[in-house]
């Protein structure tokens, strides 16, 4: 189906945005992610709750950009990393942070496969008004190349 790696995240990088994908597999995803959510929502809250952020993400064409809704969060407890080509988005937030509207308690955490041209070094993340952005700029390197076939014979 999609790709995913298990790591010892709770929640592993999910197929990324960008790669075609064909509209079954697309239902499928979707379908599984109503699932969890209708699952997640008839358990009681509590403070080991565990919790996805809403995410969008676009091309910009010089970068990638990923939009995580994250409320009442504050800065210092939000982490993102880059492992290999998955970009992971993870953190927690407790009831004592001051959430005014919801009260939403416990981990969460967003993970997603990154294109092979974004330049890992020049990633940027800003926070305002409850916002992540992520700006993967993409390398101007080109990673295209055409591999010439060998003759018969010529093996070594």
């Amino acid at each position: 189906m999609d790709e995913r790696a298990d790591v010892t995240r709770s929640h592993p990088a999910r197929t990324a945005w960008w790669a075609g994908a064909d509209p079954a597999s697309e239902l499928q995803h979707l379908w599984g992610e109503v699932s969890r959510l209708l699952e997640r929502s008839s358990q009681p809250a509590g403070p080991s709750q565990h919790w996805m952020p809403v995410v969008e993400e676009a091309d910009s064409g010089v970068a990638y950009v990923v939009r995580a809704e994250l409320p009442g969060v504050r800065r210092e407890r939000v982490n993102v990393e880059v492992d290999g080509r998955e970009l992971h988005i993870s953190g927690s937030v407790e009831e004592s942070d001051g959430n005014a509207l919801r009260r939403r308690s416990g981990t969460f955490s967003y993970g997603v496969r990154v294109p092979g041209d974004v330049d890992i070094d020049r990633i940027q993340a800003d926070m305002a008004d409850g916002v992540l952005t992520l700006r993967l700029p993409k390398t101007a390197a080109v990673t295209r190349r055409t591999i010439e076939i060998r003759p018969e014979g010529n093996g070594k």
